[in-house]
This record gives C-alpha cells, structure tokens and sequence, in this order.
C-alpha cells in the first residue's frame, strides 16, 4: 500500500528503527525493521533475531553511517534502592562489575532462599514443590516491605494497564527476569562495549541522535497498542483478533505515512500464525510502530528527568509518567 500523506519535520534525526521482542529462547526472539524514506517509513522485514553475533555486527554496521534505534521489550535497569544494597553507584557502574569474575553469579537464578543476596538477586529458578517459592524469600532476602518494593517506578500499574513483573521475581507466565538477564549478558553489556547508547543512561533521544550510532531503548508493547488504533477489541492471544487489528492498524499507518512493504504484509496479513511464534512476531511490529511514532514527534518520550530513572531505573519509552496509578498507603 503507497503512503497517502507527507508526515511533517521529524523530532529526531534517526534514519532506522528496529525493535526485538527478546526472550529467553531464539523462538521468541523477532525483529521488526524499518528505514526512513522520502515520503516517511517503510517497514521493510519481520524475522527472527538469529545468531546475535550477527545481529550485534549489523547494528553497528547501520551505525557507522547512521542513528539507528532498537527497541527492546525487556526491562534495562533495576530498582533504585536495589544499587545500594548492593552497593553499586549505577547502571554503568554495573555494567563494568558484572565483566570482572566477582559479579559472574549475577547471572545465576537462585533455586534457593539462602542463594539470595543483593549479587545474586534473581529468583526462583523453578516453582519447586508446592508451596516451597514464596515472594517473601525474595523480599526479605533482599531487605524490603513488600512485593510492590520490587517494582521499578515504571514498572507500577497505569490507568492502561496492570503492573508489569518486577524483573527479580522470576515465576510465573509474565516473568522477564531471566529474558533480561539473557539480554543483559549477549546484548546490553557486549554493544555497550561496541560504543551502542543505552537510554536514558546516555543521555535523551535527542542527545542520542546527535551523531550516528545505535541506541537501545527499552519498551512495553502493551503501552504502545493504544498509541497506534483502538484496541477495545484486541486479544493479543488469538490470531484472529491480531488479524482485525493489524488490518485497522494498516490503514492507519499509511495516513501517517508509514508503508509496511508488500512483501511484508503478505506474510503477516493473516495475523501471524504459529511460524511467527504467535505474539512474538506481532510485538515486534507493534513496537516499530510505537517508536516511530516518537520520532516523528506524534508521541512524547516522556522521559522523567530524575537522578534514579536517568542513572539507575530507566525508563518505558513513551510511558506517561502521569498515567501511572498512585501506590496505596
């Protein structure tokens, strides 16, 4: 489908948008690709991640001559009461503990309670016998009150949504801990490395796109739903409600200037099927999608200007700080 409108001067200067839906297992991790044009974006390739060597080498390829973003759905940065327990200045800071050998049991999910400390703080690596996990192990272990103190501030239930997992916590359909850590491990800290920007660690969107280079951005598909088309009738869970919304979602796209290529959509039109590993595939649409909207300026980065989200939490990209839910006393 040809785009039907010039989009206005975009907000930022960034000439590539790609966003992973990450997962621990290489099934679930998918890319979505898209390129800026003339006329506005082109969103050119869904596929699977693939080796990540070679996903790595091809982003600071595109970064040589280029700013690139790539979103990713997995949490990037941890609890701000967490960085003094453990007695870390910030994320940086960590990401240069965690390649020395004192810090390698970071990456280790504990099975049991007395695994738990601030250096080794992911947990449970299974449900174990009934009635043995309990969250309590976690919060104590790691010197808190209660569950919701698990929670970084992005992390809390907004008017759209419920509570994200706190990545520590790894039990559960919706845990993203160890997602993360294998994230954190092949991706964050190897490209940080590689000279890639971390948001907001590095600075905002517009100090990251200053010059050309990659920028890893966390996000949540599930903020980003409602940023594009209606959703009262989505069931992310089933293919043939993923169907109606990508059609509704196509023909909004292409008002905004926004082209998903042809050979794209007929593969993708169906609603993604089991070959694209259901919903895997379709976040990764879902979150090029968003991140464009932020680039053309449609969509805020609404980035809270705070020494713990700018040095130690992070941030949800496009997350409206004002739309999160007030803890109850």
């Amino acid at each position: 489908m040809t785009s039907q409108a010039l989009p206005q001067s975009p907000k930022y200067p960034v000439s590539h948008i790609w966003h992973a839906d990450w997962s621990l297992s290489a099934k679930g991790r998918w890319v979505a690709k898209a390129t800026r044009t003339e006329v506005g974006w082109q969103i050119h390739a869904i596929e699977p991640v693939g080796m990540l060597h070679q996903f790595r080498q091809s982003l600071a390829n595109h970064g040589k001559t280029d700013a690139l973003w790539l979103g990713l759905d997995m949490p990037i940065g941890f609890l701000d009461t967490w960085y003094d327990g453990a007695n870390v200045k910030d994320l940086m800071s960590l990401l240069r503990l965690l390649e020395t050998g004192e810090w390698q049991e970071f990456f280790d999910v504990c099975q049991s309670p007395d695994e738990i400390r601030h250096t080794r703080p992911f947990y449970p690596q299974s449900s174990g016998i009934k009635g043995s996990v309990k969250r309590d192990h976690l919060i104590k272990a790691l010197d808190l009150t209660d569950f919701d103190d698990l929670h970084r501030a992005c992390e809390f239930p907004t008017t759209q949504r419920n509570a994200a997992c706190p990545p520590f916590w790894t039990l559960g359909a919706n845990q993203v801990g160890k997602g993360m850590l294998h994230g954190l491990k092949h991706l964050i800290m190897p490209g940080h490395a590689d000279g890639f920007n971390i948001w907001p660690f590095s600075g905002d969107l517009g100090t990251c796109c200053k010059s050309p280079g990659v920028t890893l951005i966390e996000t949540y598909p599930g903020e980003i739903y409602g940023w594009l088309t209606d959703t009262s009738e989505l069931t992310k869970s089933i293919q043939e409600s993923r169907k109606k919304y990508l059609h509704q979602l196509r023909d909004n796209a292409s008002k905004k200037g926004i082209e998903i290529s042809p050979s794209v959509w007929a593969d993708i039109s169906d609603g993604f099927g089991p070959d694209h590993g259901k919903d895997d595939a379709f976040d990764a649409l879902i979150g090029v999608m968003g991140l464009i909207e932020i680039a053309e300026g449609r969509r805020p980065e609404h980035l809270p200007r705070t020494p713990s989200v700018l040095n130690r939490e992070g941030w949800i990209v496009g997350l409206n700080p004002n739309d999160i839910k007030p803890r109850k006393s």
